[in-house]
C-alpha cells in the first residue's frame, strides 16, 4: 500500500512541479491520498476519474493563482471538498466546508477525519441559513462552480469579515458575469481587487477573481433561497 501510494505521490509533485508548483511531501501525499479517495467515492463527486486529470483540475488550478492565505476560512457550496480541502492542507488555515448534501458532507466528514485533518470542520446546510452562526467570521470565503456571481456574492458575502477577501474560480466568461453582478456588488459593499489569469496545461483558461468587502453586510443578506434564484440582486 505505502508503496501504491509513493507512485501517487510521485505523480501529484511531478504535475505540479511542472507549474512551478512545490510542496512538501506531507503536503504531496495527503493530497494523493485525498484524490483518490474523492475517485473512488461511491457516489460522482468531482466528474473526473482519472487520477493525473484530477491533479491539473482539482490541486493545480486551485494552487495556481493563490499566493497564500493564512486564517479563517468558508468553502461554498463545497461538495467534494474542492477548493476547501486543498486550501487547507496546503496552508495555515481553520476551515469549514459547508454543503446541503447529506451524502456528501458524510462522505467529506469521513474522509477529513481519516486524512487527520483537524484544522478542517464539515457542516451540512443551506449556507443562507447558517447567517446568525457565521456572519462576518471569516478572512477568507471561496467557491468554485456553484452559482453565478451575482447569486454567488449574495450567498458569501455575509459571511466574509469587513477587509476580508472572497476568492471565486471562474471560466473565460466572468466578464459577462461581472457586468451582471454590478448591482449586487454595490448592494453588497464589496470591490473586485483583481482577477487572476491563469492557464491549465491543457490550456483551459480559468480566472480567480478577488473580492474585498468594504463595509459590514445589511442583515437582510443573504435572503432565503427562493428569493436569491428568483429575483437576484
Amino acid at each position: 500500500m505505502q508503496r501504491e501510494i509513493s507512485q501517487y505521490c510521485e505523480k501529484v509533485a511531478a504535475i505540479l512541479r511542472a507549474y512551478g508548483l512545490e510542496l512538501n511531501e506531507r503536503k504531496i501525499e495527503l493530497i494523493a491520498r485525498y484524490l483518490l479517495a474523492l475517485i473512488e467515492a461511491p457516489m460522482n463527486l468531482s466528474g473526473i476519474d482519472d487520477f493525473e486529470e484530477a491533479v491539473h483540475k482539482h490541486v493545480a488550478d486551485i494552487l495556481l493563482p493563490i499566493e497564500g492565505i493564512e486564517g479563517d476560512l468558508l468553502d461554498v457550496g463545497t461538495g467534494g471538498g474542492v477548493p476547501g480541502v486543498i486550501l487547507s492542507i496546503v496552508f495555515p488555515t481553520r476551515t469549514v466546508l459547508v454543503d446541503s448534501s447529506k451524502k456528501k458532507t458524510a462522505w467529506l466528514s469521513r474522509t477529513v477525519e481519516a486524512l487527520g485533518l483537524g484544522n478542517v470542520e464539515v457542516v451540512c446546510a443551506r449556507v443562507e441559513n447558517l447567517a446568525d452562526r457565521y456572519r462576518e467570521s471569516f478572512d477568507y470565503v471561496t467557491a468554485r462552480a456553484v452559482a453565478t456571481l451575482r447569486i454567488l456574492l449574495e450567498l458569501c458575502v455575509p459571511f466574509c469579515k469587513v477587509e476580508g477577501s472572497l476568492l471565486f474560480y471562474k471560466g473565460p466568461n466572468w466578464l459577462e458575469e461581472v457586468e451582471q453582478a454590478k448591482r449586487a456588488m454595490e448592494l453588497l459593499r464589496v470591490h473586485l481587487e483583481q482577477n487572476v489569469d491563469y492557464e491549465l496545461l491543457s490550456g483551459e483558461k480559468r480566472t480567480l477573481l478577488k473580492f474585498r468587502k468594504l463595509a459590514p453586510t445589511e442583515p437582510i443578506y443573504p435572503r432565503d433561497t427562493k428569493k436569491i434564484l428568483k429575483r437576484p440582486l
